[in-house]
């Protein structure tokens, strides 16, 4: 969130993941991506140029951060179709709980859910390839909201059909929309758990982090709060988001010295100036380098071995020959 003065010392990524998600209706494949460059036509409507795909339905922007003084606001989502077929798309608000992969998992008993605080418009409709759509919410706070976060995902879902087999795939996109009401916050998170192999025998090592919100609002991880690995050089977590109540898992490849015995650690900052941090040991041996190493070695003792035994024994054939040459002129 802007203004927010705690800072992260784990790269934070936030992932929003989009597909193969669940709703009651079925299983929906999601595909989302960045926003696609509007290509003006002569009449000035916005089109889209289309990619060779039948479906591919997106969303901008990826996510709505509302924050206190945004809620008496109308936003928009803009969905376009780059597919190469009409769709037929209906909107609907979700309820969710933040993944520990960063999917979205819908349930309809999350809690701090916003599904019922939100309005969409329109809540169905049509799209011709190559075409947009706005969609608007509005949002309608209730009297004496739980302080902090509330979440919900507006799902755009394009139905299967009618299709000849027996399984129905429902396709579409989420939006994650996170709406803090007026009042006091806590942004505080923790780093609960930090994991790494024990031993490498050299190249890039994996870590992983777990971090839990423990506040009242979600926590970015990115920019100058990222989240990071302290020790033999710093590293950066991709960015990420932790939902309010939820947990993310972060994975990152760590490059190694040649050899050390490594004390990782990974921290988070919050706006009481209290820390958490975990730290994980790595041993780091070029085993493969090694071998080489005292396979080389040992080569380089057998030669001289063998030299110097050869040199003995040249000694000995010229002592053997002087003393047969002198023996020979005495008869």
């Amino acid at each position: 969130m802007t203004g927010r003065r705690a800072r992260g010392r784990i790269v934070a990524a936030c992932t929003i993941l989009f597909s193969s998600f669940l709703l009651s209706s079925g299983s929906i494949a999601a595909h989302a991506s960045v926003t696609p460059t509007p290509i003006p036509s002569p009449n000035q409507t916005t089109t889209y140029q289309a990619v060779p795909d039948e479906f591919n339905l997106t969303v901008s922007p990826t996510r709505l951060i509302v924050g206190p003084e945004d809620t008496a606001k109308t936003h928009e989502v803009r969905v376009v179709n780059r597919g190469t077929a009409a769709v037929h798309v209906d909107v609907n608000a979700q309820s969710f709980v933040g993944g520990a992969d960063g999917s979205l998992v819908f349930q309809e008993d999350a809690p701090y859910s916003a599904a019922k605080w939100v309005s969409l418009s329109p809540t169905s409709f049509e799209l011709k390839p190559g075409t947009e759509q706005v969609v608007t919410t509005t949002i309608a706070v209730p009297p004496n909201p739980d302080l902090g976060d509330h979440q919900v995902a507006l799902v755009f879902l394009v139905p299967a059909g009618e299709t000849g087999g027996n399984i129905k795939v429902n396709r579409g996109v989420a939006t994650p929309v996170y709406i803090t009401v007026p009042g006091p916050v806590d942004e505080s998170a923790e780093v609960s758990d930090l994991t790494a192999p024990g031993f490498s025998s050299g190249g890039t090592v994996k870590v992983e982090a777990t971090v839990t919100n423990t506040g009242t609002v979600h926590r970015d991880f990115r920019g100058e709060s990222a989240l990071l690995i302290d020790g033999a050089g710093s590293t950066t977590f991709p960015d990420f988001t932790v939902a309010r109540g939820g947990e993310r898992r972060i994975a990152v490849d760590w490059e190694p010295p040649l050899f050390c015995i490594c004390n990782l650690s990974a921290a988070v900052e919050n706006v009481d100036g209290v820390s958490t941090t975990n730290t994980v040991q790595v041993i780091v041996f070029p085993v493969v380098p090694a071998l080489i190493l005292l396979g080389g070695l040992a080569l380089v003792v057998v030669l001289v071995i063998f030299a110097y035994k050869q040199f003995q024994k040249g000694v000995r054939q010229a002592a053997a020959d002087m003393h047969a040459s002198g023996g020979g002129g005495d008869g």
